[in-house]
């Protein structure tokens, strides 16, 4: 397949009743969704569902059966997949977590109510009715879904084989702090909100600027309990080169040291992939890249020449 499925979505079922997620964090904040989540590197899609189940519900199950896969584009986060399945869980006692509110729902309400994420509204009926798994290929614009896909499963598609990444999505964790390269984290209202909006850099850049630019990059987040609070990017031909943009802490997560804990992760990639330069343009936090980065002003600046799109001011 052409998107990598990096994601588990598994609807609990007991009777005429489905256990539903309300969502605490992006991507869908303050809708209800299945439960689920990333598939860990060297997992198969079941092995992943299984876990993150016992991890979001406190059930143990077994034998999910497979629903589907999901795909989008255009939507709060880059492009991905989600392994589906269902399962029937003998009780009704569930654990809460910290992803949101976990109730027990009727079956009818979950396929229909506004309150549900609104693909939902595309494929449940067909998977509680346990019909064939299909591939559901979803795509946004500004928000909105505007086109479903319904086709057979990608020839290629294998449920038992173990997926690892094509990307790096090295982790690793500080206190409540989590710094990560999985695309698959990045919060595009938080992203999209600061760049737009607040930064002196990118003021008005669209939507689809914004998600294009990040599909063609290598990504860092940090994340405080599940919502991002940080982000660079590194536009890379991994070998020779990059440019390290779009760099911010959002107001609330600043005074714990994020910024030079970006920096520091940047530079590390830089290293372990042998990229010789690497380069940025700051206004005011030439210390903070000199200091944690090792950048420093250009030598022969006048070797140096710039295009920019005539079409833009």
């Amino acid at each position: 397949m052409n998107i990598p499925i990096g994601f588990t979505l598994c609807f609990l079922t007991h009777d005429e009743l489905v256990l539903m997620l309300l969502r605490r964090y992006p991507p869908n904040q303050g809708f209800w969704n299945g439960v689920g989540g990333h598939i860990e590197p060297g997992e198969t899609p079941t092995r992943a569902v299984i876990r993150e189940v016992a991890e979001e519900t406190g059930y143990i199950i077994d034998r999910p059966r497979f629903a589907g896969l999901m795909t989008w584009d255009g939507f709060e986060i880059p492009p991905g997949g989600i392994a589906m399945f269902t399962v029937e869980v003998p009780h009704l006692n569930s654990i809460n977590n910290h992803e949101g509110e976990l109730a027990w729902k009727p079956k009818t309400w979950a396929c229909t109510a506004p309150d549900v994420v609104d693909n939902i509204h595309v494929f449940l009926p067909g998977v509680l009715a346990g019909e064939t798994p299909r591939h559901y290929h979803f795509s946004y614009r500004d928000g909105i879904r505007v086109k479903d896909e319904i086709n057979s499963l990608p020839p290629d598609f294998d449920l038992e084989a173990a997926i690892f990444p094509e990307e790096d999505h090295h982790e690793e964790q500080r206190g409540d702090f989590l710094l990560s390269f999985d695309k698959g984290r990045l919060q595009m209202d938080v992203i999209e909100g600061f760049l737009a909006e607040k930064s002196y850099w990118a003021q008005g850049r669209s939507h689809e600027t914004i998600l294009r630019s990040i599909q063609n990059a290598v990504c860092v987040g940090i994340y405080h309990q599940g919502r991002q609070v940080a982000f660079a990017r590194l536009v890379t031909d991994d070998a020779t080169f990059a440019w390290l943009c779009d760099v911010f802490v959002v107001d609330f997560a600043r005074g714990n040291g994020l910024g030079k804990w970006l920096v520091e992760a940047a530079c590390r990639y830089c290293d372990e992939h042998g990229i010789k330069q690497s380069i940025l343009a700051t206004r005011d936090a030439h210390g903070l890249y000199s200091g944690y980065g090792g950048f420093h002003p250009l030598e022969n600046p006048e070797k140096w020449m710039t295009r920019v799109h005539p079409g833009y001011n």
